[in-house]
């Protein structure tokens, strides 16, 4: 299967168990569709198209795997984010 069409399959994250999520990854796969394979995104970082593609095809093989697992105790507290920024990230 050609990337171009593996890339137009993987953008179908609509049945995935987590809506919010599907239409943040259909955005996505629509933006990184276009690109040139292996382009540089982020200089800084190193982040290129390759890294979006892994992501969004490690996303659309666990689309459908319900995440209900329990949160930590300490974690009921809202955390204040830039939603272009994961709340993983260093401060």
């Amino acid at each position: 299967m050609s990337r171009k069409a593996y890339v137009q399959e993987m953008a179908a994250f609509d049945d995935a168990y987590d809506p919010e999520l599907a239409a943040a990854c259909n955005r996505l796969a629509a933006w990184v569709e276009p690109l040139p394979e292996g382009m540089l995104i982020d200089p800084a970082s190193r982040l290129t198209e390759s890294d979006l593609a892994l992501i969004l095809r490690r996303l659309y093989a666990t689309r459908h795997v319900n995440q209900d697992v329990p949160r930590p105790l300490d974690d009921d507290q809202p955390r204040q984010a830039r939603s272009s920024v994961p709340l993983t990230a260093k401060d």
